[in-house]
């Protein structure tokens, strides 16, 4: 319990902890002291430092794009009837299943699992260094998120999403639910966020390395065949494994 409090005390020091892993095992010793500090953490990652902000406010996070999102969503329900089954959503069902198709929302990816976050930002075809965010999330975890209207959150929020589709489940996947603030006209990205920076830490994988922990992620059962369930995972994936792409 004391090394808890110790490594507690060190975190809640420090905005934004930043560290290093330069191969599979560091990431692992790195990650592993998670257990010691929350119930709940999540994980994120991606060839870019910072901009833990959603991809509707990435263009001009001033934008209070509230109601362009909700016109946007009565689109998807009307004119994707047909792949909807013909059945009433909840926004937020609407939210997270338009965000897996590739629809700006207000929505931003994480994972439980560390090893889908790293093999997220190594196999990014972004060039250069590669981060994971590890987000504390005990304090930020809405469990009743569904009953409540997701234009309307006071707060930036952590929930985990009804595990309905294949990919979801692959990849442990949970989000952030982001609120554009009116007092501050704008929406507000992870590691600016007053409370939510003192709970983060960014893991850099440096460029040079990526490959080789991609192929050490692979060993341990973490790939694009794995982390995307169905025939296109696992065509790109044997692009990638055969030096095809």
């Amino acid at each position: 319990m004391a090394v808890k409090r110790d490594v507690m005390a060190s975190k809640q020091e420090n905005a934004l902890e930043q560290v290093e892993a330069k191969n599979f095992a560091e990431f692992i010793n790195t990650t592993d002291v998670f257990d010691l500090l929350a119930e709940l953490v999540v994980f994120r990652g991606q060839a870019k430092k910072g901009n833990l902000i959603p991809s509707i406010a990435r263009p001009n996070p001033n934008a209070d794009t509230t109601e362009h999102e909700k016109q946007v969503l009565e689109q998807l329900q009307l004119l994707g009837a047909s792949y909807l089954n013909g059945l009433e959503h909840k926004p937020l069902d609407l939210l997270v299943l338009a965000q897996h198709f590739g629809l700006k929302t207000r929505l931003l990816d994480w994972t439980s699992n560390p090893l889908a976050a790293l093999w997220f930002a190594c196999s990014d075809r972004e060039p250069g260094d590669a981060y994971v965010y590890a987000l504390i999330a005990d304090d930020f975890q809405d469990k009743d998120v569904y009953s409540k209207d997701p234009f309307a959150t006071d707060l930036t929020r952590v929930f985990q999403p009804r595990l309905n589709n294949p990919r979801i489940i692959a990849q442990h996947g949970w989000f952030t639910l982001h609120r554009y603030s009116k007092k501050a006209s704008r929406f507000t990205a992870i590691e600016q966020n007053r409370e939510a920076k003192t709970k983060l830490t960014e893991i850099r994988i440096p460029s040079s390395r990526r490959d080789d922990i991609l192929g050490s992620l692979e060993r341990h059962g973490i790939s694009r065949r794995t982390l995307f369930p169905d025939l296109e995972g696992l065509c790109n994936h044997l692009n990638w494994k055969h030096k095809l792409a």
